[in-house]
């Protein structure tokens, strides 16, 4: 787990309407269940970290991530990630 760090995982059924599907530990976790979730329901899915209150995983773009994750150092240099 990542210094208590929860996530929550979204569904987006419209720009006004978001469905919560489920939360997770760590966001390497919340991460392999959006790409689960797309490989039999496409759509487009949010990852909201519940510490700082933003999302940082959004399947409509790019995620460029600047967020330290405490177990895996390397991870505090600003990346691009894609589902």
């Amino acid at each position: 787990m990542e210094n208590g760090r929860r996530y929550d995982i979204v569904r987006a059924e419209s720009e006004k309407r978001l469905i919560w599907l489920e939360g997770a530990a760590d966001f390497e976790t919340a991460k392999s269940r959006v790409d689960q979730l797309l490989s039999f329901w496409p759509g487009k899915y949010q990852i909201f970290d519940l510490q700082t209150k933003q999302v940082v995983l959004d399947t409509a773009r790019p995620l460029i991530r600047k967020t330290q994750v405490a177990s895996a150092p390397e991870v505090s240099q600003v990346q691009e990630m894609s589902l």
